[in-house]
């Protein structure tokens, strides 16, 4: 640890503060810029008329909307997320930023091992979120219009939704989640800020069917960053899960441009293979 804890309420005061202040200047200004992209687009491109009802239009549609909005998302997390988070960090704890966040290498075996037990827990995690989509009867248009905008149709929009899916939440998510406010945290309850910051992380994307995965994701990451005292096992672990979802909803481009299909089935088997993989995998990390 570069800092002892000054006072465990000064040092939990100061992740409190972090998440709620940044949280909420982040979900404010995602808004107003998301609603000014849109509007520009509306401005600026013609869009054919869509038939079909309301969810049917909306679903065709939204592809001139995602880059736009796409973009809107590398700025809020590198402006709004990443940049905050480094700036506390130097002004409430340390100038050694970097060794704060514990952005240093650890051993590759750390880094390779949080990669599979993540791919491992992937079924599992989709099989979960799909049972809480055919329970609730939720309509499948409004799956496939949240899987549009991470669905890419050509090698250079896989490439650039790569960089905003993958790349970007990797990095920043990971630093403001992990490296400063679970490690914030950690400084006054231990292996306990791994469950807290997991579940907060899975609340953050705002996706009440997924809350339930993504919490649990979340504790993954915040567990791989909590043994090995390195930043780099959860980055590695959320890209590849983040890239999972990217090359499953790559669309041929030679192929007709056809609509999403966001409610296919991970069959039970996968589940029972991959599962116990995981564990087990994780039981040797």
């Amino acid at each position: 640890d570069v800092l002892p804890a000054n006072g465990d309420e000064a040092v939990n005061a100061a992740a409190l503060l972090a998440l709620l202040g940044i949280g909420a200047v982040y979900f404010n200004v995602q808004s107003l810029l998301a609603i000014a992209a849109v509007g520009i687009v509306k401005l600026t491109t013609t869009i054919p008329e869509q038939t079909g009802d309301f969810f049917d239009r909306l679903v065709k549609s939204i592809k001139y909307f995602s880059n736009p909005l796409r973009l809107v998302v590398v700025i809020m997390q590198y402006l709004f997320m990443l940049l905050p988070a480094l700036w506390l960090i130097k002004r409430w704890h340390t100038k050694n930023v970097r060794e704060y966040i514990r952005l240093r290498p650890g051993p590759i075996l750390d880094t390779i091992l949080a990669v599979l037990i993540t791919l491992s827990f992937i079924p599992a995690g989709n099989y979960i979120a799909d049972e809480f989509v055919r329970q609730l009867k939720v309509p499948q248009k409004l799956m496939e219009i949240n899987a549009e905008i991470f669905t890419s149709r050509s090698p250079a929009e896989f490439a650039w939704l790569v960089f905003v899916v993958c790349l970007t939440p990797a990095l920043c998510e990971e630093i403001f989640f992990r490296g400063y406010v679970q490690r914030t945290f950690e400084r006054t309850m231990g292996w306990k800020s791994v469950i807290l910051i997991g579940v907060l992380f899975g609340l953050f994307h705002f996706q009440p069917l997924g809350l339930v995965t993504l919490s649990i994701l979340g504790m993954l990451f915040g567990y791989f960053y909590y043994r090995s005292k390195s930043l780099l096992p959860s980055m590695a672990a959320h890209f590849a899960n983040n890239l999972t979802a990217v090359i499953f909803l790559f669309r041929d481009p030679s192929q007709p441009d056809d609509v999403v299909n966001a409610t296919s089935q991970i069959p039970l088997w996968l589940v029972g293979v991959t599962l116990p993989l995981g564990v087990g995998l994780l039981i040797a990390y």
